[in-house]
């Protein structure tokens, strides 16, 4: 009942004002990890819930600096759905050829113009700055942006026939081509995008069995009013920054109708949070790892690498502890950690009247690996992520528990608030995120061995400030 309540209180501020639709559905949907390391795929679908058809963009961001990895077009009939995997692949790109980086597969029949269904690469050659490691490109965040209805003929090209194949994806392809009406003009038979798209993702070991659900954010009445940004396959431009500069924001105490100068203020808004929670279980008996994903679809909007500097709500100062500059600077972060029964644990200062313990989150999307007291630093058995941090559990406390972290030295994002004409302040970052567990059980049977996956979607809390 309190979520209608919430959602109709959204609904009854003014159109084209970005928020996190709870219910799943809206014009935009973020992936916050995907990973191809350590021999994982990942899989995701994308559904059109609507009886229109969607030209939709999907975008391979990479973790430390949200390069495009891969960027392409789907072209959705009603009640359509598409599906990808992506996996560990050898580039076979002129100076690259032979390292391990990624690709993409599909056996879906939904019109998907000028990629390569049957293995389509990553694209190592925008990797201009900062680490000079492709295999970053294995693992990172994805955008999916719907960019428009697509009428008359064009539209019913992408239309489902009863033998399960689009009427003809081959004239969406040609639209594209040199001298087809898409190359000359874009918004060629379309409309404004009318959201309810949605998401599925999962990372998964398949040698090992595990399957890791990662949680989709949805993003509602993203576009400012009748605008439909629809661009070819390739062009990785359009992203979170085609927002209206209008957010609507729920906080604990009340829901904030928000205006920015920038769309992507308002996106960074409605993903901000000034206190996380993770949770954690290392079990002995069960071999337990976890980890946990911080992602920050917007940093690199706010970051100059060149400079080292950073823009709000961030630091000016990009260079922190135990952030390689190459990995584009980071943002440190007080940790409180919690066992069950609510003892905690630290070895640094205190904040707030909670002991605390520092570390950093680095680059777009980090990984933080929860560790036994005085373990020595190793990979990452789950995401074999490269850009990886550690923080340890409570000494002598239950093997299992959570992490309340909060941001160091970030600036205030600054808004206007609509009905009262006030200057608002909205603190933290824009984070969100998932913890990944495995447990391992030896003799789940005699002579029988039994893993088990899990997820956790890391919770947020924002505070804002009125002026």
């Amino acid at each position: 009942m309190m979520l209608r309540i919430f959602i109709l209180l959204l609904l009854s501020f003014q159109a084209s004002a970005v928020f996190v639709n709870p219910q799943g559905s809206g014009e935009v949907l973020l992936i916050p990890y995907y990973s191809v390391n350590n021999s994982l795929n990942f899989n995701a679908t994308v559904t059109n819930t609507t009886e229109d058809v969607k030209a939709i963009k999907i975008t391979i961001r990479e973790g430390l600096n949200g390069y495009a990895m891969l960027s392409y077009n789907v072209y959705l009939g009603p009640n359509d759905t598409w599906s990808f995997v992506m996996g560990p692949w050898p580039s076979s790109v002129d100076g690259y050829v032979g390292q391990d980086f990624g690709a993409l597969a599909s056996k879906d029949n939904s019109c998907a113009p000028m990629i390569n269904k049957t293995l389509q690469e990553f694209n190592p050659n925008v990797l201009v700055d900062g680490s000079e490691n492709i295999e970053r490109g294995r693992e990172g965040f994805i955008e999916i942006i719907e960019m428009g209805v697509v009428e008359g003929y064009l539209a019913n090209a992408a239309v489902v026939s009863h033998d399960g194949e689009p009427e003809n994806c081959a004239l969406l392809q040609e639209a594209w081509e040199p001298g087809g009406v898409w190359h000359a003009n874009p918004n060629h038979y379309m409309e404004p995008a009318s959201g309810g798209l949605t998401a599925e993702a999962d990372i998964t070991h398949v040698e090992d069995g595990i399957n890791y659900s990662i949680p989709v954010v949805a993003l509602a009445d993203f576009f400012v009013e009748g605008d439909h940004p629809h661009v070819s396959p390739g062009d990785s431009g359009l992203s979170l920054d085609a927002a209206a500069p209008k957010a609507t924001l729920l906080t604990d105490e009340k829901p904030y109708q928000l205006s920015f100068e920038r769309g992507i203020d308002a996106v960074s808004a409605v993903l901000m949070a000034d206190e996380l929670t993770s949770t954690y279980a290392l079990d002995t008996p069960v071999n337990g790892l976890s980890v946990t994903v911080y992602s920050q679809p917007t940093r690199r909007f706010y970051t100059d690498y060149a400079t080292q500097t950073a823009e709000p709500p961030y630091s000016s100062e990009m260079n922190v502890m135990m952030c390689p500059p190459d990995h584009y600077g980071g943002t440190e972060m007080n940790q409180a950690v919690f066992d069950r029964e609510s003892d905690y644990d630290s070895v640094q200062g205190t904040v707030g009247g909670m002991i605390q313990i520092k570390d950093s989150l680095c680059g777009s999307v980090s990984v933080q690996k929860m560790v036994f007291p005085d373990t020595l630093p190793s990979a990452d058995d789950i995401t074999g992520s490269d850009n990886l941090q550690f923080q340890e559990i409570v000494t002598g406390g239950t093997e299992n528990g959570f992490v309340l972290s909060r941001f160091l030295n970030t600036r205030p994002l600054v808004a206007t608030d609509i009905n009262s004409g006030k200057t608002v302040h909205i603190l933290g970052l824009p984070v969100i995120g998932v913890s990944l567990g495995r447990f391992t059980n030896f003799n789940a049977q005699p002579n029988i061995l039994a893993q088990y996956g899990f997820s956790h979607g890391i919770k947020s809390k924002v505070t804002v400030v009125a002026l």
